[in-house]
């Protein structure tokens, strides 16, 4: 009994917790998925970062386009879960488990998907803009549900938005 009750203490912690850096996790529709990498419209190769990367769904789709993916999921059992899902995939797939907030994104970024709460949109155009200009380059956005005030809608289709961040 104390290691089933371990474990359930355990698995709150992980979900419950993780509301304090950012979103709680929320699966991504599959249908969206195919829409945001749609739009995004990278070419094989192209690098994707998914913040928040939760079970891996947009992982693993993106992997199967040819994409070079990299995840950031501050839950550790949803880590596992995504590595498991992504594992025919893993010279493409890299997944951290990580606080994206506090992360270093890849310089090869060419485009990041994020499905982050209302709360914590400000934060992530900071950073967002900051990395664009780090970088010296052009990344574009793909925001599931959530619109980023500051910036100039590209497109949107069935609750996917994409934005542009220039330096």
């Amino acid at each position: 009994m104390p290691v089933l009750f371990g474990l359930v203490v355990f698995l709150v912690a992980c979900f419950g917790l993780t509301v304090f850096r950012g979103a709680p996790y929320v699966p991504t529709h599959k249908h969206q998925v195919e829409v945001a990498l749609d739009l995004l419209s990278l070419e094989p190769g192209g690098t994707l970062v998914d913040l928040g990367s939760g079970d891996g769904v947009v992982l693993l789709a993106a992997a199967q386009r040819g994409l070079r993916v990299y995840g950031y999921e501050i839950n550790p059992v949803l880590c596992l879960v995504a590595w498991w899902r992504c594992r025919k995939y893993r010279t493409r797939v890299t997944i951290r488990w990580r606080d994206f907030w506090l992360a270093a994104l890849p310089p090869s970024t060419k485009a990041i998907f994020v499905f982050a709460a209302g709360p914590y949109i400000t934060k992530l155009e900071r950073k967002l803009v900051k990395f664009a200009a780090q970088q010296n380059k052009r990344v574009l956005v793909a925001s599931y549900g959530f619109a980023l005030p500051n910036q100039r809608l590209l497109q949107s289709r069935d609750g996917v938005l994409i934005y542009e961040f220039k330096p």
